[in-house]
């Protein structure tokens, strides 16, 4: 079976993901039962972090609660812990970030910032790195594909951080070549559901078909496995 991995999901009832969504209890429960139809068979629970509504502390108890909550009811798909932390938190707590990762991994998603990439950023991201001794990966980047040129990709590259785009990079026909170009490349590593809208289908799975069809094989196995290998904690280095 064609089993995959989704390393960027809102799934927790009441706890908002990037973008401001919150499932209701139900909609958390049909939610998980799409993931199970598209051959999910692990999904990283990652709302949004905002520094100002609760401590580290609350929001990681409270998103483990209601994983461990839906756990209870027989979910089909193993749930682990994420987050998507705001730009400016990072840089303010660089060394404060480890209960924020992706399961038990060095990765965590970071919410960049809407606005070109400059030199002042790529300086920062790689300097986050570096204090946090963890490796940031940009959440959703797909929500640039207009804004950013190809030198900002270019860059962003350089500092080693990884890039995930949500399926919505892949399913919108104005934006499909750049997405295959950028996974191809090296230059996006991951696909998630990300912060689709509560009211449209996830797509998972139709969105690696296209990967699947547009790719190569090899090109292809590489992408689907990269979430495997992030949630292995491979070094950053084996994404590049």
């Amino acid at each position: 079976m064609n089993y995959y991995v989704d390393i960027h999901a809102n799934l927790l009832p009441g706890l908002a993901g990037l973008g401001g969504g919150t499932l209701t209890g139900k909609e958390a429960e049909e939610r998980l039962a799409v993931f199970q139809e598209s051959n999910i068979k692990l999904a990283v629970a990652a709302p949004y972090y905002d520094p100002e509504q609760r401590t580290p502390e609350t929001f990681v108890a409270q998103r483990d609660e209601k994983i461990a909550a839906l756990e209870q009811c027989g979910v089909p798909v193993r749930i682990v812990g994420g987050a998507v932390l705001p730009f400016s938190y990072c840089m303010e707590s660089p060394r404060q970030l480890k209960p924020f990762t992706i399961g038990s991994s060095g990765y965590f998603l970071i919410d960049l910032p809407d606005a070109p990439v400059t030199a002042e950023l790529c300086e920062q991201l790689t300097r986050l790195r570096i204090v946090s001794g963890l490796c940031p990966i940009a959440a959703d980047v797909d929500r640039y594909f207009a804004s950013w040129s190809p030198e900002d990709w270019i860059a962003l590259k350089q500092t080693g951080i990884l890039l995930q785009m949500s399926v919505n990079g892949l399913l919108c026909q104005e934006h499909r070549k750049l997405a295959i170009y950028l996974l191809a490349n090296q230059y996006a590593h991951l696909i998630a559901t990300g912060s689709r809208a509560i009211t449209e289908t996830l797509s998972f799975a139709e969105a690696m078909r296209i990967v699947q069809r547009s790719l190569p094989a090899q090109y292809y196995r590489r992408v689907k496995n990269n979430a495997g290998m992030l949630l292995s904690d491979a070094e950053p280095s084996a994404f590049h």
